[in-house]
């Protein structure tokens, strides 16, 4: 390896390791809540798929009645 690119390697490792490190802390961590938010957490994307169902029949049903419309009829 060239002494150029030596510096770059050496922090692009610590980096590396940096990130390994923390991203298995907050693997570990994870798994030590005790659920408490995760209701929370639960409820709130309960909700949102909820009102994303709803969107998106309502905008079916809305094409579906403008394509019958269109349709004539025999």
């Amino acid at each position: 390896m060239s002494e150029q690119l030596l510096p770059v390697a050496v922090w692009v490792q610590v980096a590396y390791g940096t990130v390994r490190e923390r991203a298995s802390q907050a693997w570990v961590a994870r798994h030590e809540e005790d659920g408490i938010d995760e209701a929370v957490t639960k409820m709130i994307w309960l909700a949102v798929g909820i009102v994303v169902a709803i969107a998106a029949a309502a905008f079916f049903k809305s094409t579906f009645e403008t394509a019958k419309d269109k349709v004539p009829s025999p």
